[in-house]
C-alpha cells in the first residue's frame, strides 16, 4: 500500500539529489542551483522515510508480534525490493572501471571490495567503496534493515526518549565531525562509522516519528491548514542559516507528518501525476543518474572539440530525458521483474505481483 504524498516526496528528494549532482561534474559547473546547494539533505530524508515507510508496512508483522518467520519474511522482501537494481547498477559502474571509461578511476575492483559491493556492506565503516558512488546509503540502510526489531522495540516502549536523544546525539556528532564533503552533514567517507551512523539515526527518527503520526497532539500541530506550509518555510529558512544541516534533518519527521496526513495542500504538491511518477522510480533515478551525467559531459565535452558551443543546455535537457528513460526502464524491468523473481524463488512458485505492489516499501 502506498500512501501518494510520501511516494512524491521521495520522488522530489531523489531529483533533489540529480540537481545537487550535476554541477559536481566540471563540464556541468555553470548549471548549479542555489537551491539545491544542500539537497545532500535529501538522503536524510530518504532515511526518515525509510524508518517510517518500513514501520507503516511491517510494524505489525515484525515489533509487535515478532519472530523469525516474520523477520525472516520481512528481510527478503526488503532485498527483494533493494538488491537486484543494486546489483545491476554496480555490475555496470563496475564494467566502466575495468573499461577505464572515465579515464581516472579511484575505486580499486580487488576482491574484497568487489564482494562487499554485491553483499550491500561496502559502506559498514571498515573501508570498502562504493563501486557505485550512491550505493553507499542503500549499504547503511541494509545495516538498518537488519536492526529494525530493535529500533522499532525500543521506539515503542518507555524509553523512546532516550532514543530520540540518541539520535540528535549520534545526528550532532556527524555534523560536527569535519568530514562533510559539501557541508556539515554530508559525511559519506568509506573509512569511517560515520555515515552508517547517520542512516541508522535517520532510520530511528522515521521510526520514532510513525510510533507519533496517531498522536492526537500531533495531529493538532501539523493536520491543519498551513502545516505543510509552515514546515516548509521552517525549513527553507533553516536552509539558509550556515552550516544548519542539524537542524534541517530534526524538522524532516514533521514534512513526514505532514505528508502522512494527506491535507489537500499536500496533496497538490506531492501527490500528484508527476511527483508520485518519480516517487515510484526513485530509487532508479538516484542510483542511475551519476552515469547519465556522466556519458552527457563526455558527449558535450567531444561537441566542444568539434566546434560546437553555446548549446550546453541541450545536454543538460537530454540527460534530463535520458535520466527518466532510463529510470522509468529500470523500474519496470529491473525493480519489479527483480523483485518477482526473488518472491518466486521464496514461494515456490510462480506469483506475478503488479507492478506497483512489487515495488512498494
Amino acid at each position: 500500500m502506498r500512501i501518494a504524498p510520501l511516494t512524491g516526496l521521495r520522488g522530489v528528494a531523489a531529483v533533489s539529489v540529480l540537481l545537487y549532482h550535476i554541477p559536481h561534474q566540471p563540464a556541468f559547473a555553470a548549471f548549479a542551483i542555489p537551491l539545491f546547494s544542500r539537497a545532500y539533505l535529501a538522503v536524510d530524508l530518504f532515511f526518515v522515510l525509510s524508518g517510517f515507510v518500513i514501520s507503516f508496512g511491517y510494524h505489525d508483522r515484525v515489533v509487535k508480534h515478532p519472530g523469525s518467520r516474520s523477520y525472516a519474511d520481512f528481510l527478503i522482501n526488503r532485498m527483494a525490493r533493494v538488491w537486484p537494481l543494486h546489483m545491476v547498477v554496480t555490475l555496470v559502474f563496475a564494467a566502466r572501471i575495468l573499461l577505464n571509461l572515465s579515464g581516472t578511476q579511484s575505486i580499486e575492483l580487488t576482491p574484497v571490495n568487489a564482494a562487499a559491493n554485491l553483499a550491500m556492506v561496502q559502506s559498514w565503516g571498515w573501508g570498502t567503496q562504493p563501486i557505485a558512488g550512491n550505493s553507499w546509503s542503500v549499504s547503511t540502510e541494509l545495516a538498518a534493515y537488519l536492526l529494525y526489531p530493535l529500533i522499532g522495540l525500543l521506539a515503542f516502549s518507555r524509553w523512546a526518549w532516550v532514543q530520540a536523544a540518541g539520535c540528535a546525539g549520534l545526528l550532532l556528532l556527524v555534523s560536527s565531525s569535519g568530514l562533510g564533503a559539501s557541508g556539515p552533514m554530508d559525511v559519506i567517507d568509506p573509512g569511517s562509522i560515520l555515515p552508517l551512523l547517520r542512516c541508522l539515526a535517520g532510520f530511528s527518527l522515521g521510526v520514532l516519528t510513525y510510533r507519533c503520526a496517531d498522536s492526537p497532539w500531533c495531529r493538532r500541530m501539523l493536520d491543519r491548514p498551513g502545516g505543510f506550509a509552515t514546515i516548509c518555510g521552517l525549513i527553507a529558512a533553516a536552509l539558509l542559516l550556515p552550516g544548519a544541516d542539524l537542524l534541517v534533518v530534526l524538522l524532516m519527521p514533521a514534512l513526514v507528518l505532514c505528508c502522512y496526513y494527506d491535507g489537500p495542500a499536500v496533496r497538490a504538491v506531492m501527490a500528484n501525476p508527476v511527483s508520485f511518477h518519480l516517487g515510484v522510480i526513485s530509487y532508479s533515478i538516484y542510483l542511475w543518474h551519476p552515469l547519465v551525467r556522466d556519458i552527457a559531459a563526455r558527449a558535450m565535452t567531444v561537441s566542444h572539440r568539434h566546434g560546437v558551443n553555446g548549446m550546453d543546455w541541450l545536454f543538460v535537457a537530454g540527460m534530463l530525458a535520458a535520466t527518466w528513460l532510463l529510470c522509468w526502464a529500470s523500474y519496470l524491468l529491473v525493480e519489479v521483474r527483480g523483485h518477482q523473481f526473488i518472491k518466486w524463488l521464496q514461494s515456490g512458485r510462480a506469483r506475478r505481483p503488479s507492478p506497483l505492489e512489487a515495488a512498494a516499501p
